[in-house]
């Protein structure tokens, strides 16, 4: 398993570049009980105690904190100076820091638009201008969100390489699933089977709060984002669809699934079935074609949307695909439409995207999910899960028979 601490030294490499082309002197991470998500990112700690860390635009990475962290800091061998501080020590420090490199631009993380981009507090951002003046911060203070969106975004080697894993292990389950699962079973008797096999694999589910269940639908029960229920009982004849992921050393997964329920002496599934499975199947691969660094996000979602309406079904009212990441959803540009203000961005190479086209109708027709992860290359993109290329058949079997 890669080492996170790799990940934080390649971030804090490519801030320091970021530093010197945007002639920024310093950049300033402040938090105390985990209020800043780039502090995982960029230096992986997750401390709940008050601490400081300093990028400087010489290469300089220095960190401020508390007794219970400077052990850490140093054995972690990714700073050229750890400084221990007590009290309404940060403030001095970071005074003497700050005239010691002459800072005249200081980047600070409040954006407006991102609250991944938003860990700093009203409360330390006061203390930081106490220490400096309120006169001098005004005049050298700018924002980091073009920076530190670009960091959470664009993946580095070791990130690529964690993910690449986390989608394998996310399709492993799907496929020891696919040899248990069986007519007979509830949405949650099938998330149930889901955690079992995360279990297995020592990783936890990664949307919400763990060990949530993943997201399972019956379609006649409904295509919402909801819980899965103990009502919605699969039968010979139904689809199901599964979207689910996982968190592993750190960073997750976002892949859908749908599969049918072939009846007693039923070698096939349907035509409505498979053209619906195929519809969705299709919009991806269309994405998959056309997807490139450069485009806008909403350039992406029109390929997807339009291949969903070519195909016969209705447009889908979400996004056709987003960042993953940290987080499932992690921000940055998304594959939406025009209107939405993060499907602007521009797609940059090593991006990690998942793409969801998807077919959803009312319940009384079928619908379909599939949802696979690519990376972002030169010119196109690449697979870093296991690709869905065709509707899902379970034999029939009972429980006894599974």
């Amino acid at each position: 398993m890669i080492n996170r601490n790799e990940v934080a030294r390649e971030k804090m490499q490519r801030a320091a570049e970021m530093l010197q082309d945007n002639n920024i002197d310093m950049w300033v991470f402040y938090a105390r009980l985990k209020t800043d998500t780039a502090l995982e990112l960029m230096f992986n700690t997750d401390s709940k105690n008050e601490v400081m860390f300093l990028l400087t635009k010489s290469g300089d990475r220095i960190a401020i904190a508390t007794a219970a962290d400077t052990k850490a800091y140093e054995e972690s061998g990714l700073y050229t100076e750890v400084i221990e501080v007590s009290g309404d020590g940060f403030e001095k420090v970071f005074k003497e820091k700050f005239d010691q490199y002459q800072v005249k631009r200081l980047a600070v993380n409040d954006s407006t638009v991102d609250t991944r981009c938003d860990g700093l507090t009203v409360g330390l951002f006061k203390r930081l201008e106490k220490a400096i003046g309120a006169e001098t911060m005004a005049k050298v203070k700018c924002c980091s969100y073009s920076m530190l969106e670009e960091l959470r975004a664009v993946k580095t080697p070791s990130e690529i390489e964690i993910m690449k894993e986390c989608s394998r292990i996310t399709t492993d389950i799907y496929d020891a699933l696919f040899k248990r699962i069986h007519v007979g079973l509830t949405e949650v008797g099938v998330a149930k089977m889901m955690m079992e096999e995360c279990a297995k694999r020592n990783v936890v589910t990664a949307f919400g709060n763990p060990p949530e269940y993943p997201l399972v639908l019956n379609p006649k029960g409904g295509m919402s984002h909801r819980d899965p229920n103990d009502i919605n009982k699969i039968e010979a004849g139904d689809m199901l669809v599964i979207d689910f992921s996982i968190r592993y050393n750190g960073y997750t997964s976002d892949i859908a699934r749908t599969m049918y329920f072939l009846k007693p002496g039923e070698e096939h599934a349907p035509k409505d079935a498979v053209d619906c499975a195929n519809a969705a199947i299709n919009a991806v691969g269309a994405v998959m074609a056309k997807i490139k660094p450069g485009m806008r996000g909403y350039e992406v979602d029109a390929i997807g949307r339009q291949s969903i309406i070519d195909s016969g079904f209705p447009p889908f009212p979400h996004a056709t695909g987003h960042q993953v990441g940290l987080e499932v959803h992690d921000g940055g540009t998304t594959l939406g439409p025009k209107k939405r203000y993060s499907a602007s961005g521009i797609l940059r190479k090593n991006e990690i995207y998942a793409l969801e086209p998807t077919v959803l109708q009312d319940r009384d027709k079928r619908s379909a999910i599939i949802e696979d992860n690519v990376l972002l290359t030169e010119d196109g993109c690449v697979l870093i899960s296991k690709r869905q290329t065709a509707l899902i058949e379970i034999p029939y079997r009972t429980g006894e028979e599974a």
